[in-house]
């Protein structure tokens, strides 16, 4: 008898309420976002009289303060002023990372890479 009369009081039945607390609980919640891979991009300053292309895959090398970057054996450009973590992670990895051209500038002096 007292749960017929709180259902009547409510206005709503009591399945009603329970279906939208089912479709809350299927909303993504604070714990439930997940972040992807940290992407990582640095900007190359490219050699005079070189050129690089959306795409290519070039080779960051790190040394003491500035990454080199080459393609294949021969430098194409350079790296000035290398964030230390990402200096860190580059030198945890033998001090070599694959770099892929995402952009080139308007006037081809440098190029933002992606590091795998």
């Amino acid at each position: 008898m007292g749960a017929d009369f709180i259902r009547e009081q409510s206005g709503q039945p009591w399945r009603k309420r329970w279906n939208k607390g089912v479709d809350r609980l299927k909303e993504p919640g604070l714990f439930d976002v997940q972040f992807g891979a940290q992407q990582r991009t640095i900007t190359a300053d490219i050699d005079p009289g070189l050129s690089v292309q959306p795409g290519d895959e070039l080779v960051v090398q790190c040394g003491s303060g500035n990454a080199m970057v080459c393609r294949g054996q021969s430098r194409i450009g350079a790296v000035n002023g290398l964030p230390s973590d990402m200096h860190a992670s580059i030198t945890e990895c033998g001090g070599v990372a694959l770099g892929i051209v995402e952009r080139v500038s308007r006037f081809g002096n440098s190029a933002e890479l992606r590091l795998q």
